[in-house]
């Protein structure tokens, strides 16, 4: 879009389709993590609610209209989904951690600057068309 210089909602809503899916994958992987006998992190509510809430979170994203809320959602998914990662579940290695908050970091960012360009593009969108209709 940025390259093009045209706002795409189909690509937008893409990318909001895929950061849902990665929310999901992380909710599946705690689950996973919580599930064997001898895992440190137990099967018990508050692990696998913290499995879940992210991938509800981001499964709602999708059902938003307008792209910025669903971004705005997403965000919210994956910034809970790394925050139990990284302060509830001291099992985790240190490289997973740091994995984990690059990832989200770059997901973020992507998603924050899929709506600023949103916003930009649009913009300047309307601006040619009032040019154009003065124009006329």
């Amino acid at each position: 879009m940025a390259v093009r210089g045209t706002y795409c909602p189909e690509l937008a809503f893409a990318q909001v389709a895929y950061g849902a899916a990665a929310a999901s994958f992380l909710g599946g992987m705690r689950w996973g993590f919580a599930l064997p006998e001898n895992s440190p992190a137990k099967p018990d509510w508050l692990n696998l609610a913290n499995g879940t809430v992210p991938p509800l979170l981001a499964c709602q994203a999708l059902l938003f209209k307008d792209v910025t809320q669903g971004v705005v959602m997403l965000t919210l998914a994956l910034g809970i989904a790394l925050h139990y990662d990284i302060s509830l579940l001291p099992a985790y290695p240190r490289w997973f951690k740091i994995l984990r908050v690059v990832g989200t970091a770059v997901m973020v960012l992507s998603l924050l600057a899929t709506v600023a360009l949103k916003s930009f593009l649009e913009g300047e969108q309307s601006d040619d068309r009032k040019v154009r209709q003065n124009a006329n």
